[in-house]
């Protein structure tokens, strides 16, 4: 201070907003502590994993009292006619791949991605996964949140879930979607739906299911196991047949032997 009057301002307005500010990063800091133990907290569960079948997908849907203006479709091929037999508009792709046979092409993707400084879209909804075997969970939320205008009824508790998972970071949708438990009675009761056995809560489960949709007219890779979303490329035709040449290219170029399934949430026929 260069006079007593500034000396005098000083000491009567530095001790009050001191405090504050110390009040405000103890508050962060708790904030911070605490999602960090809840997200390893909930880690720590596993949900029975979604079978690759579009009556279980389409159930799982109606649990979540989504739109049955569009539903998963099987997509049979990569031949042009049998992408040709998909209803349009497609609004998003499933993919379920060998993951262990994709780890190390995974890797080496981000990798390069952060050696090549990619930085995401931030308006694209993503969430981490944090629950073993929900990756099918997962992938269907996803399709329905990028595509929410079309597919969310409104009134829904998904709606509400969305709505307010949107302003936050993918950890924290991450973790919240955990803990959400309507979407975890809907994969439960889901996952004894298939044409096979359920397997049991936490089995090891080799195959994973990643989501494709259009966002800013660019093909996106949603993965929950991955730190971000993925951007492919912009769209050159149609959504459904720009993904088959990334999963071509990505995926089964990698593992030409492998098992996929590929499905497609598109309108109802």
């Amino acid at each position: 201070p260069e006079t007593v009057e500034d000396l005098r301002d000083a000491l009567l307005t530095e001790p009050v907003r001191r405090p504050t500010q110390q009040r405000a990063a103890r508050t962060e800091q708790l904030q911070a502590r605490q999602a960090s133990s809840m997200a390893a907290e909930v880690k720590k569960e596993f949900w029975l994993p979604l079978e690759s079948n579009p009556e279980v997908l389409n159930g799982f849907r109606d649990k979540l009292s989504a739109s049955n203006a569009f539903a998963f479709h099987d997509v049979y091929g990569f031949d042009p006619d049998l992408l040709a037999m998909v209803p349009q508009p497609c609004l998003a792709v499933l993919l379920l791949f060998p993951y262990a046979e994709m780890a190390a092409a995974k890797a080496a993707q981000l990798e390069r991605l952060r050696s090549e400084g990619y930085a995401p879209d931030a308006g694209i909804f993503f969430m981490r996964q944090y629950v073993g075997n929900a990756c099918g969970t997962i992938a269907c939320v996803h399709a329905l949140a990028a595509n929410s205008d079309f597919t969310v009824s409104a009134g829904s508790e998904l709606e509400a879930w969305i709505g307010a998972n949107k302003p936050l970071s993918a950890e924290d949708r991450g973790t919240n979607l955990a803990l959400a438990k309507f979407v975890s009675a809907a994969t439960s009761e889901s996952a004894q739906e298939g044409q096979t056995a359920a397997p049991d809560v936490g089995d090891d489960v080799n195959h994973h299911f990643v989501a494709f949709v259009a966002h800013n007219n660019c093909v996106y890779e949603l993965d929950g196991t991955k730190p971000y979303p993925i951007n492919h490329g912009p769209l050159s035709s149609d959504l459904l047949s720009d993904a088959i040449e990334v999963i071509k290219r990505e995926f089964v170029a990698h593992v030409p032997d492998g098992q996929f399934n590929i499905m497609a949430l598109a309108s109802v026929e």
